[in-house]
């Protein structure tokens, strides 16, 4: 079998897109070849109309145009109150696993969801699942200003996306650790980006076997280095000094 080449190299820029609506079909196409068995699985439908929210991020290596991942915040489907928007469809390409990439697009993803996307709501709670022992994933999450809320047991038509191949087989419901994204977090999650941009550039790094692969991340279409920069202040002055 001929080998394939990686999908990250050394020195390429990796973005964070918001995807217009008429690109839905490109992460969802991603996801459903990545054929990932711990994620629930969502209808071209859900990708369209979390695009036309503007809350529907993937993510884009610059020197191939090969798209290694997305995420989404999924709107509310039964217009009750509070409204409660499900978190997730994270999925990193696993060629580009070990650079943090999943950390950093859901730090982006919720700082844009509730500062930026002019989409939420005051009483909006963001809600995520993830399969028990999804170490990476529950990592991501709690690092994005989310907090556990303990297991639940999931069934078909609980979340709006498919997880009859999750559900144990003579089961009626998969069980799940439950996140709240606690709102409280924002202005640390903002001071983390900033610090990753102006402090580190935006570079991170992973070591290989053939040696360290330095990429650079660049989410500036989503969220300017000008608006982490005043809101770096802002935040400093508030406490009294410089982040």
């Amino acid at each position: 079998m001929p080998k394939r080449p990686p999908v990250i190299r050394d020195k390429d820029t990796i973005e964070f897109r918001l995807t217009e609506q008429s690109e839905s079909r490109l992460p969802f196409v991603f996801v459903e070849t990545l054929d990932e068995a711990t994620l629930a699985e969502r209808s071209l439908r859900v990708y369209e109309e979390a695009a036309r929210d503007r809350r529907l991020i993937h993510v884009l290596n610059r020197s191939t145009d090969g798209i290694l991942g997305t995420a989404m915040v999924q709107p509310s489907s039964d217009g009750k109150r509070p409204l409660r928007a499900e978190v997730g469809g994270l999925a990193v390409h696993p060629g580009a696993r070990g650079f943090g990439i999943a950390s950093h697009l859901f730090k982006v993803m919720m700082v844009y969801a509730v500062k930026e996307s002019g989409r939420d709501q005051p009483d909006e709670q963001y809600i995520g699942h993830v399969v028990e022992g999804n170490v990476a994933s529950i990592a991501a999450v709690l690092g994005a200003g989310f907090r556990s809320t303990g297991i639940v047991e999931l069934h078909r038509n609980d979340i709006d996306a498919g997880i009859d191949h999750l559900i144990p087989e003579g089961g009626s419901f998969v069980r799940m650790e439950s996140f709240a994204f606690d709102r409280a977090a924002l202005d640390g999650l903002i001071l983390d980006l900033w610090r990753f941009v102006r402090e580190q550039q935006g570079v991170i790094a992973r070591s290989d076997p053939a040696g360290d692969v330095r990429i650079t991340l660049d989410f500036s279409h989503i969220i300017s280095p000008g608006y982490l920069d005043a809101e770096s202040a802002r935040i400093g002055s508030s406490r009294g000094k410089t982040p």
